[in-house]
């Protein structure tokens, strides 16, 4: 039985858990987010760090598990396909959007948390509030949605762009509510602020 697993199988197997990774950790952002915006202490709101921090562990893991046995998958299997060279656009993509967006905010929160106690000041308030946060979270999502779709359905070039272009189109459109009410609300501070 052993005799039949191939290569290949063992580096899909991997990759599929690497992505399986992939969407576990989003899925944790989602929650740490979550509970980040609820926190009313500062105490809370390490707590809630330590488990966004933890996550680029499984991030990196799941990376990793992805890209080496893909490039094995792309460099045996699948030389020729335009979805390949699309997905790993899109994965730059998503560590692009993951860095700038995400990853400096929250390297800003963790220093307000590390220096303040108690109650939840109202600039690490504003900080955890950020819109972007979850702006980036949700296109990174889609996006990450739309790397599976060209993984399963293997399209043309054409087809594989148009995938990437509907699922960034799909979390930017995913994230307009939340920039809303984040507009919503500098606007009213600005206001309370000038009277």
């Amino acid at each position: 039985m052993f005799n039949t697993i191939s290569l290949y199988s063992i580096a899909l197997f991997l990759h599929i858990v690497g992505a399986l990774g992939l969407f576990v950790a989003l899925g944790l952002e989602w929650a740490s987010l979550l509970f980040l915006r609820r926190a009313a202490t500062v105490e809370q709101a390490r707590e809630w760090l330590q488990l966004f921090t933890s996550l680029r562990r499984l991030y990196s893991l799941s990376w990793l598990a992805i890209l080496i046995p893909g490039f094995y998958m792309a460099a045996t299997a699948w030389r020729a396909t335009a979805w390949v060279p699309t997905a790993l656009g899109a994965v730059v993509l998503l560590a692009v959007l993951g860095a700038t967006l995400t990853g400096r905010r929250m390297g800003t929160i963790g220093q307000s948390v590390a220096a303040e106690s108690g109650p939840i000041s109202s600039t690490l308030r504003q900080r955890l509030d950020d819109p972007l946060l979850w702006a980036s979270l949700r296109l990174r999502t889609a996006i990450a949605l739309g790397i599976v779709f060209l993984m399963t359905v293997k399209p043309d070039l054409l087809g594989s762009l148009l995938t990437i272009g509907v699922a960034g189109v799909f979390g930017f459109a995913f994230s307009l509510p939340v920039l809303g009410r984040g507009r919503e609300k500098e606007q009213a501070k600005q206001a309370g602020d000038s009277l």
